[in-house]
């Protein structure tokens, strides 16, 4: 049964209502409030969130190989977190000492980043020198020559890398530098989103992270053809004609006037008027001498005269360069 309020109650509860001293449960509606911040608005969708995800799992897949086959001990990858974030965040989330990767790409306007842990790095190097037990990187710093192993398997990374991507798009990497500390890596403004990819390596008893980080700046060209059903086609995504190619397609279209022409001969008034048929008039053109081929009236080449199939032809000697000057 419900409960009955008393006269007095009642009377109590809109003397308080009248005095504005009410008490509203404002605290579970505020549980659902989120301030929405635009500075940092996520730039990356879910759909394209999952595209990226199944290509790290390949990327995962195949780095899991080719580890097994260079340590010669079992390992497995997966891929833990792909999260939106600032910079900022990304830098102050890398501890230090830590492996970081400044990569370059062709395809991209920007770098891009991979970062392995201190322990991962240490495993590899260890394993490579033909160790079999964990190493203690606890205080330590990376040596040159432990620099120099862990970049020659960096680079093996990035083959890797280049092939997970290849479904979306043409991905030529090349490593730029390694650094041992986030103070030296900052490749975006500190504002800027990227997406944050962790994965996490066991290799047998020992595990370790390996993080990416992709700039939205970086992708921005290549955002909209990131798509789930491209990378489980096996398709890449045809490029769209940008304005610039309508543009370069229309010149090649058009029509352009060529011109050959021998050097020029001086003759007076008298000389022309006193032509006839079956006159010579020698021109101040030597044999041997080059003709001028000209395109829409401006030399661009030098050539020679002949014939080809009863047709006169010329032939193109050499490229007239902007320095000469050619009357």
């Amino acid at each position: 049964m419900n409960e009955v309020l008393s006269q007095a109650e009642i009377d109590q509860l809109l003397k308080e209502i009248v005095s504005g001293n009410e008490k509203v449960d404002t605290e579970k509606k505020g549980n659902n409030i989120k301030r929405y911040d635009f500075k940092t608005a996520n730039k990356f969708t879910k759909e394209q969130i999952r595209a990226i995800n199944t290509i790290y799992r390949n990327f995962g897949y195949s780095l899991s190989n080719y580890l097994v086959g260079m340590l010669r001990a079992a390992c497995d990858t997966e891929v833990l977190s792909i999260e939106e974030m600032s910079f900022n965040e990304f830098n102050n989330s890398v501890p230090t000492p830590a492996v970081i990767a400044i990569v370059n790409s062709t395809t991209l306007p920007s770098s891009i980043i991979i970062q392995l842990s201190k322990e991962i790095s240490y495993s590899i190097i260890n394993r490579v020198l033909g160790g079999t037990r964990e190493v203690e990187s606890e205080g330590r710093q990376f040596t040159e020559i432990e620099l120099t192993i862990i970049e020659r398997v960096v680079r093996q990374i990035l083959k890797i890398h280049d092939d997970s991507w290849s479904k979306m798009f043409e991905f030529k990497s090349t490593l730029e530098r390694i650094e041992t500390s986030m103070q030296f890596a900052q490749i975006v403004d500190l504002n800027e989103a990227v997406l944050m990819v962790t994965l996490n390596i066991n290799i047998n008893n020992e595990s370790g992270i390996i993080g990416l980080c992709l700039p939205h700046q970086a992708l921005e060209p290549f955002i909209k053809s990131i798509r789930s059903r491209f990378v489980y086609s096996g398709r890449m995504p045809k490029r769209q004609p940008t304005q610039s190619d309508s543009i370069i397609n229309s010149i090649k279209s058009s029509d352009i006037l060529v011109s050959c022409e021998f050097n020029t001969t001086e003759a007076t008034t008298r000389d022309i008027l006193s032509l006839s048929v079956g006159d010579v008039i020698m021109l101040q053109h030597k044999i041997n001498e080059p003709l001028i081929l000209k395109c829409q009236q401006i030399p661009k080449y030098y050539a020679s005269v002949g014939t080809v199939k009863n047709h006169l032809a010329v032939k193109i000697i050499d490229k007239i360069t902007g320095e000469e000057d050619i009357d």
